[in-house]
């Protein structure tokens, strides 16, 4: 009881009556009369400390009632005048109170109580109120405004909403400037300058060079950008990333407008561009253009790519590349290859994953090459798959050693160490080589391909030999072979495999074919390349025919020139039956492209064709695929139906940037 009265805030005030207590109770034990005396007095200064301490409680009582007063006087004037609008809204998001800035922003002169917010301000969505981040963007009345949601407690019976206006529309003002006015370097090549300057008359070429230049500086100028010619046949150009997005609505119209120079020269001029922005300095965007110059180059050539960090966009390439491969940087490379198998303790050689004849037969060659050099060399190989069944047992039954020396993917992780020298060979792109760990256990890496460059491509690679005017890999790597050694004699097991790779990647000579191309078909040939017994390697079996047959029985025509066929049986040999019904579906006439959908491990495999007027290397990188212009492939982890729907897709996003 006494605790309500005593604590260690008053002890001073109840001193005194608790001293006449304590006497009065001594007085008592001596003598009555005195002991009356001290209750008395004990009555009095108890009476008194009570008094003073009641006078205490309750001036502290006014001194918190004037403090509220006036707290919330300044909490009403702080909020009425806070210099950004505030609304309040009910639990039907109906307005109960707001501050004249609300009111000054929305330009209202009549009461806006009761009113719903999504009426006083159309733009503002009803899910933008119940967001978890309680916070959203509005773009209102030419300004930006960042809305922040304070909710009350909804144990109340009428939770309400306070909703702040900050206005950032200086702050996204300054932000947009920054973005727009970031650095962009652009490495501009003529891909074709040294053919133009061979063919065109000595009297044509400075109108030929002159109009060129012309269309590109012009143009650069026109947007106020920098633009230099370094040599002949390059330029550097420095913009901002708004001239860039300017460029991008223009199409970059001057590419066609040099595409279309024709003073004399009979061949029409090319452009390469490579294009970096958006890293942390000037000189990490220009290698990023150096690297989209190299990919697109990669690519055939007659393409722009952008590159920013870890993203990668292209645009053009719709064109067959021409063949602008020299013997001399074939000599050259083959010498290097020699010289790394010649350094290393043992050679791996890998083609990708379910390989076909190229794939095989390229690393057949290489296999060859390293023996030659008496190196311990190795083929990775995961499957005998049926595209190269024929050819396999062929080659393991007549070439001695050849059998011992192909092991599994996890036998050659085993065998790899910093001193191997890995080859891939007819693929560029690092999650489709047999085993992608053996690049974690060394640096000594050569990439030999054939196709576009995609996104994953092989980084790194000591030597980077990617040539996608080629045939095939097979026709590169008889190349080499030839220019390794002067005194080399190729295996005639080694020749057919490598003709028989040939022989499946231009569709026995139809397609990507070049004099190059020819000219190691005769080179396999004098080194005892047997036609018939190639011609005998790619006989098929009853089964597979009828597979074809059903196919194509089957296929269905897609706004009006495409043809899909579909395959669905997962079986061994459905990619093969699948690659060879989209060849016989993409000669139908008419059809400008075929696509055969399949079944393969669980996945939809998706064999593309054409006749060279599409681009079906483009349609399928839309769906992580890649390929050729008139040769392409994916693999798809979808329902057959969803993947005939993103098929359908990739093709219209296709047409509509045609």
């Amino acid at each position: 009881m006494l605790n309500k009265f005593i604590n260690k805030d008053n002890i001073s005030d109840w001193i005194a009556p608790i001293a006449v207590l304590i006497l009065t109770v001594i007085l008592l034990a001596l003598n009555i009369y005195l002991g009356i005396v001290g209750i008395l007095l004990f009555t009095i200064t108890a009476y008194n400390a009570y008094d003073v301490y009641t006078k205490k409680q309750e001036e502290f009582k006014d001194y918190i009632d004037t403090l509220d007063i006036a707290f919330e006087g300044f909490t009403k004037n702080a909020v009425f005048n806070m210099p950004f609008p505030i609304v309040v809204l009910n639990k039907d998001s109906q307005l109960s109170w707001y501050n004249s800035k609300f009111k000054e922003m929305v330009k209202e002169k009549n009461s806006l109580i009761d009113k719903k917010i999504y009426n006083v301000i159309p733009e503002i969505e009803e899910e933008a109120l119940f967001n978890e981040e309680q916070k959203f963007t509005l773009q209102y009345a030419l300004r930006t405004y960042e809305v922040h949601i304070n909710e009350t407690s909804e144990d109340l019976k009428s939770p309400m909403k306070m909703l702040y206006f900050v206005d950032i529309t200086e702050q996204e003002r300054v932000f947009s400037n920054y973005e727009n006015e970031k650095l962009v370097i652009m490495n501009i090549r003529i891909d074709n300058f040294e053919e133009i300057n061979t063919n065109t008359p000595s009297e044509r070429k400075p109108l030929v060079l002159a109009e060129i230049d012309s269309i590109i500086t012009s143009y650069f100028h026109k947007y106020g950008s920098l633009i230099i010619k370094n040599e002949n046949s390059r330029y550097f150009a420095a913009l901002y990333k708004t001239t860039l997005d300017e460029m991008l609505e223009d199409k970059f119209s001057f590419v066609e407008r040099v595409r279309n120079v024709s003073l004399g020269n009979t061949l029409a001029p090319t452009l390469s561009i490579g294009t970096g922005y958006n890293e942390d300095s000037p000189r990490q965007n220009e290698k990023s253009a150096n690297g989209a110059l190299d990919i697109a180059l990669g690519r055939g050539g007659d393409q722009i790519v952008l590159k920013t960090g870890d993203e990668i966009f292209y645009y053009g390439g719709k064109n067959q590349a021409t063949e602008k491969r020299t013997k001399v940087r074939a000599r050259v490379i083959a010498h290097a290859l020699s010289q790394l198998i010649s350094k290393s303790d043992k050679v791996i050689i890998s083609g990708h994953k379910n390989p076909d004849m190229d794939s095989f037969g390229s690393t057949l060659g290489l296999w060859y090459a390293a023996k030659t050099q008496s190196k311990k060399a190795y083929i990775v190989l995961s499957e005998v798959t049926p595209a190269i069944e024929n050819l396999y047992h062929y080659a393991v039954k007549s070439i001695e050693d050849l059998e011992d020396s192909i092991i599994t993917p996890d036998e050659a992780f085993d065998l790899a160490d910093h001193s191997s020298l890995f080859i891939v060979t007819d693929n560029h792109r690092a999650n489709s080589v047999e085993e992608p760990r053996i690049f974690e256990k060394t640096d000594t890496v050569v990439v030999i391909d054939h196709h576009r460059r995609g996104n994953d491509y092989i980084e790194n690679a000591i030597l980077n030999y990617v040539e996608p005017y080629a045939s095939s890999a097979s026709e590169l790597v008889t190349e080499m072979l030839m220019y390794m050694n002067e005194k080399v004699e190729i295996n005639k097991v080694v020749a057919e495999g490598l003709l028989s790779g040939i022989i499946t990647d231009t569709k026995r000579f139809n397609q990507q074919t070049g004099i190059r191309t020819f000219e190691a078909a005769v080179v396999l040939k004098q080194h005892g390349a047997d036609t018939s017994i190639v011609n005998s390697l790619f006989s098929e079996d009853l089964e597979t025919i009828r597979n074809k047959s059903e196919i194509i029985a089957n296929s269905e025509i897609y706004d009006g020139k495409y043809i899909f066929g579909y395959f669905n049986h997962d079986i061994d040999e459905s990619t093969l039956i699948a690659s060879q019904a989209a060849d016989e579906l993409a000669s139908i006439q008419n059809m400008l492209a075929s696509f055969v959908f399949t079944l393969s491990k669980g996945k939809v495999h998706i064999s593309a064709r054409s006749k060279g007027d599409v681009s079906v290397q483009l349609i399928m990188e839309k769906l992580n695929g890649g390929g050729h212009r008139t040769v392409a492939a994916t693999q798809l982890d979808v329902s057959l139906d969803e993947a005939k729907e993103l098929l359908k897709k990739a093709i219209k996003e296709y047409s509509e940037e045609e």
